[in-house]
């Protein structure tokens, strides 16, 4: 083989073994879990593949089509009726958690759906955004959970429509004190994480590595830390339901 075609050989191999695998998270998610947190949640579900997983925080819909498209390897996690919209997808069948969504108001009167006025949700909140629409409701988008909080406290909105567990993360820097709460919806939402269908080969490790952390409680340990955190600031979120 001539020395040309040797010397691209050699330089085409790196990069074609090179064991890099990325997983998109919310940039949305990045504000309430902190990276560190994401980082240790998914880390221990690929170790035993001898995959170390490095993270891309991209804008909720930017980075779903992104793997979608094989760019990316997988999404972190995803409620399940946002990530069937993406062909190329593949939940893994093992859950990382559920959620419903949650009225967070200044006053108990804005903690009722029926009530004529603005609904803030967060940007990259894809279900919230699926909610509204569902239901015709008069939804503006706000940049981040740290910007909505703001927003309330400031008397700018009087109610989010968020999550009721990765929206409350960021209530410490908000500079409230209390807040009232109320389920909006009695439907569940489940999370799973997906990966492209070219990593096909792993859903089944993977969900079961999943299901030893879940049961293990490490996966509830880090939606506690959320729930609670409001409280660890001594603030106090006062449920209507």
């Amino acid at each position: 083989m001539p020395r040309y075609f040797i010397l691209l050989a050699l330089l085409w191999l790196p990069a074609a073994f090179a064991n890099t695998y990325l997983v998109n998270i919310s940039e949305a998610l990045s504000y309430t879990l902190g990276q560190q947190q994401i980082t240790a949640m998914f880390n221990p579900i690929y170790a035993p593949l001898g995959i170390q997983p490095e993270f891309e925080f991209l804008p909720s819909e930017r980075g779903l089509q992104l793997v979608n498209e094989a760019e990316l390897d997988a999404e972190a996690g995803r409620v399940d009726l946002i990530g069937a919209r993406y062909a190329n997808l593949i939940a893994v069948p093992a859950p990382l958690g559920q959620l419903k969504l949650t009225l967070l108001c200044t006053d108990p009167k804005y903690c009722d759906l029926s009530y004529e006025t603005d609904l803030a949700i967060i940007a990259g909140n894809l279900v919230t955004v699926w909610f509204c629409q569902q239901h015709q409701l008069n939804c503006s988008q706000v940049q981040n959970d740290i910007s909505a909080y703001q927003a309330l406290s400031r008397g700018r909105v009087n109610r989010i429509l968020a999550t009721n567990k990765y929206a409350l993360g960021s209530l410490c820097e908000s500079g409230l004190t209390m807040l009232y709460s109320k389920t909006a919806s009695e439907r569940t939402f489940t999370i799973y994480h997906y990966v492209h269908k070219k990593h096909q080969a792993l859903v089944p490790k993977l969900s079961v590595h999943i299901k030893t952390i879940r049961k293990s409680g490490q996966l509830r340990q880090y939606a506690e830390r959320l729930e609670n955190a409001f409280s660890q600031c001594k603030g106090q979120l006062i449920s209507l339901d």
